[in-house]
C-alpha cells in the first residue's frame, strides 16, 4: 500500500510541477532539485519565433482583451520564458520609439534581482509631417544584469529606438491602466531575449552589458513599476 501511495503521487503530483515552473512553488521546489533550467541566451540567428509588433500593433492585438484573458495570457508568456520558449506561439517582439519615464534599479525584491528597468511611452507620427506625440502605449524594459550605473545613464526624457535586432525583446506582460477621460493604457513588460551585443544608451554614454538572469523571484508582481 505504501509503494502504491508512493506511485499514485508521483503520477498525480510530480508532473504538473515540471509542466507548470511559473508557479511560485513549483519553481522554488525545482531549485531546490536543481531541475531548473537556466534562462537562455538566445543566439540572433535561431531566436524563437515570435510576431513583430509596432506601436500601433501592440494596442490592437492585445488592447481588446479583459481582465480574465489578460491574466491567462501572462500566466503563459511567463511559463513560456521560464521553460525557454518551448512554446512559441504567443511570443512578441516588439519595436518602435519610446520616450524614457523613469529609470530604476532592480533589487531582491523584484521579479528580476538584478539589473535596471526603464519605463517609457511611446511616440508616434501620425504623418510626416507632424512631430511624434504620446500614444497610450507604455514599456517597462528590463535589462537585467545591467551595471548599477546604467540607471543614471539613461534619464527622464531620453528617447530609446527598439528594434527587433539586436536583442529580440519579446513581451513578458501585459496590463490595461484604465482611464476615465480617454482610453486605456497598454503597458507591456518585455525583456531581451538576445544578448550579444552591448547596450548603447543616449546621449554617447557609454555601453554596457547585460546577460540573462540567473535566478528570478517568482513571488514578486509584474509589472515592476507601479502606479
Amino acid at each position: 500500500m505504501l509503494c502504491f501511495c508512493l506511485a499514485a503521487f508521483s503520477w498525480i503530483k510530480i508532473p504538473p510541477i515540471f509542466a507548470n515552473p511559473q508557479d511560485p512553488d513549483n519553481y522554488k521546489l525545482l531549485d531546490k532539485m536543481n531541475r531548473l533550467d537556466p534562462i537562455k541566451a538566445f543566439s540572433a540567428l535561431d531566436p524563437p519565433t515570435g510576431d513583430i509588433a509596432n506601436t500601433e500593433n501592440l494596442y490592437s492585438k492585445f488592447g481588446s482583451l479583459n481582465a480574465k484573458e489578460l491574466e491567462a495570457l501572462n500566466e503563459n508568456l511567463i511559463k513560456n520564458y521560464v521553460t525557454n520558449y518551448k512554446q512559441q506561439t504567443l511570443n512578441t517582439y516588439i519595436q518602435g520609439d519610446f520616450r524614457v519615464i523613469k529609470t530604476r534599479l532592480l533589487t531582491e525584491k523584484d521579479r528580476f534581482k538584478k539589473g535596471i528597468a526603464i519605463k517609457a511611452e511611446a511616440m508616434v507620427k501620425m504623418n510626416k509631417f507632424t512631430e511624434a506625440q504620446a500614444y497610450p502605449v507604455w514599456v517597462e524594459i528590463i535589462l537585467p544584469n545591467a551595471p548599477a550605473s546604467a540607471a543614471e545613464d539613461i534619464a527622464k526624457g531620453d528617447m530609446l529606438e527598439i528594434n527587433k535586432n539586436p536583442f529580440f525583446a519579446s513581451v513578458l506582460h501585459v496590463q490595461r491602466i484604465e482611464r476615465t477621460d480617454n482610453d486605456p493604457i497598454m503597458s507591456f513588460t518585455v525583456v531581451p531575449l538576445v544578448y550579444e551585443s552591448p547596450w548603447n544608451p543616449p546621449r554617447n554614454k557609454a555601453k554596457f552589458n547585460i546577460s540573462p538572469p540567473k535566478k528570478l523571484n517568482m513571488d514578486a508582481p509584474l509589472p515592476i513599476f507601479k502606479l
